[in-house]
């Protein structure tokens, strides 16, 4: 396998508390021990490093350490390469290049056939554990899921587990089917939350949501509805065959009443001719034409209101208005139908007959509130109140039905979790005795410590937690995973940062046996009080922000 190595750092402005400084790294070395007491400059030191290699994901602040101007020296096969990263613009840019035979820059230069950008070129010779040890190793079980994904996708997209959601099978793959029912559930959840499907809500009410005993049965609406319709038909019905009798005696009155208004008209028109008989000698009386309505149509009108017999106390003839020079002639005694009637004595006995026929006529009228609804009313008013009471119980049926389905796609949710879980316990860590076990709906990093038992402190080879483990010994087994990791890329950059770790002497040896055994390299900080004398080869003191060496 081809390795590229780091054999140079140059820090060419102060980077944080690092003060300008170049470091060459011997390309033989394995290990090299970055020590120093608290706060002096070590762990700068590495982000120097990771912002040559790692590119510009290295820092989430970007005016953290200030103007950034740093250029870190590679070696791959014989091919010298330098990656230079520096703030324009309050932005970082990287830059990749050699230098020809007469020293001058050579960007992007061809590597392996392909014209190489600083992060493309950067991202296939590392893995995310090379930066990244921290969260491999952490107690929270999603820090450590998320990274062992990245880690290990390629082996899980082996055994279906697809991550790109544009990949023409995401859909069919598990986290497809995963993201197919979460969306189901959140729909399920929405609607479960909108009835009113809170299973503590229900049983504060007293339905158990477990309980069907204790859960109403839905009632029909709709066969309410109808039954209320039927009774509404039955009353109509009813009224409408009342109405229909007293419709037919009303015509039967209205046809007597009609006769005799008739008799009433031919009376008045006989009075009327009469009248006009003796009043037409008057007319041309001292050139004075006399003023008369036209009783032709008053009478017309008459006819027509008597006609409806409800009106025929309306009817009066029009009075005449005459010249006032002359005597007016004695007016008939028409028959009229008004409280102050004037009648003759011969028609008495035909108006007596016309205010009998109107008194009944009335009568008949108002029959129509004797008509007995009452019980249909009663009814109706029962049927409200069930179709009511059917209502709210409804409403408890489709909350406890909206729980039961939306538990039913939460239950899918987590098997298909399940399923992927177990899916990536069939991983290959790669490392002997190293385990991805599931645990619940999360899944952990377990290790028996085979390498070395008692080193471990598990002479039994027990799987134990990665987080478990104490904090010299998890970069142990880092060291095992990333060797793995490393030997499936046809080149890579065979490194491994560990900061923040107290190391013993213990420690420092072994990772220095593994480092030559596995063919590794490691860059390691140290905390405490060191002396300059003290340095032996391939370690580097920092004091104030200065870099000393042997």
């Amino acid at each position: 396998m081809k390795e590229v190595k780091i054999i140079g750092l140059s820090i060419n402005q102060s980077l944080g508390i690092v003060k300008a400084c170049k470091l060459d790294f011997d390309e033989n070395n394995k290990l090299i021990v970055i020590k120093g007491s608290t706060g002096q400059g070590k762990t700068t030191i590495q982000k120097g490093l990771q912002l040559g290699t790692q590119g510009a994901k290295t820092l989430v602040d970007k005016e953290l350490y200030g103007e950034i101007d740093t250029e870190v020296q590679l070696l791959d096969g014989d091919l010298k390469l330098w990656v230079g990263c520096k703030t324009v613009n309050s932005k970082l840019e990287y830059v990749l290049y050699t230098k020809d035979l007469e020293g001058k820059k050579v960007k992007n230069p061809i590597i392996d056939g392909v014209s190489a950008t600083p992060s493309k070129y950067l991202e296939t010779l590392q893995t995310e554990l090379t930066w990244r040890m921290d969260e491999l190793t952490s107690e929270n079980p999603t820090v450590q899921k998320t990274i062992l994904l990245k880690l290990y996708q390629s082996q899980l997209s082996k055994i279906g587990v697809i991550f790109d959601k544009k990949h023409q099978d995401y859909q069919k793959s598990i986290l497809g089917l995963i993201e197919i029912a979460e969306n189901e559930r959140n729909f399920k959840d929405a609607l479960r939350k909108q009835k009113g499907g809170i299973a503590d809500d229900l049983k504060a009410k007293g339905f158990d949501v477990d309980r069907p005993d204790t859960i109403p049965d839905s009632i029909s609406v709709e066969k309410i509805d109808s039954e209320i319709k039927e009774i509404e038909r039955q009353k109509t019905t009813k009224i409408a065959q009342s109405e229909s009798v007293k419709g037919q005696k009303l015509a039967e009155i209205k046809s007597i009443g009609s006769e005799l208004t008739g008799k009433c008209l031919q009376f008045n028109v006989e009075l009327k001719n009469g009248y006009d008989e003796k009043c037409q000698v008057y007319l041309d009386y001292d050139n004075k034409v006399l003023k008369i309505d036209s009783l032709l149509k008053i009478i017309a009108e008459s006819v027509n209101e008597l006609s409806e017999l409800t009106n025929i106390e309306s009817f009066t003839m029009p009075e005449v208005i005459y010249p006032e020079k002359i005597e007016r002639p004695t007016e008939p005694n028409y028959i009229k139908f008004k409280e102050n009637q004037v009648l003759s004595n011969q028609d008495f006995e035909l108006v007596k007959k016309i205010t009998e026929s109107r008194e009944k006529y009335f009568e008949v009228l108002n029959e129509s509130e004797i008509i007995e609804t009452k019980e249909y009313d009663l009814k109706i008013q029962e049927l409200e109140l069930d179709k009511q009471n059917a209502t709210e119980i409804n409403k408890i049926v489709d909350a406890v039905d909206s729980f039961h389905v939306w538990r039913k796609s939460n239950e899918t949710v987590a098997q298909l979790k399940n399923e992927y879980v177990q899916l990536l316990a069939k991983v290959d860590t790669g490392v002997e005795g190293l385990n991805i076990v599931p645990i619940d709906e999360d899944i952990f990093l377990m290790y028996n410590g085979c390498y070395d038992p008692t080193y471990f402190h598990n002479e039994n080879c027990e799987l134990r937690k990665l987080s478990s483990y104490s904090g010299t010994q998890k970069p142990v087994i880092c060291l095992l995973i990333q060797n793995y990791l490393l030997n499936q890329k046809p080149k890579a950059m065979r490194y491994l940062y560990i900061d923040n770790i107290p190391i013993d002497n213990k420690t420092r040896a072994l990772i220095e046996k593994m480092c030559n055994d596995l063919d590794l390299r490691v860059f390691l900080n140290i905390t405490g009080d060191f002396e300059k004398n003290s340095l032996i080869e391939g370690e580097i003191l920092v004091e104030g922000g200065e870099c000393f060496f042997n």
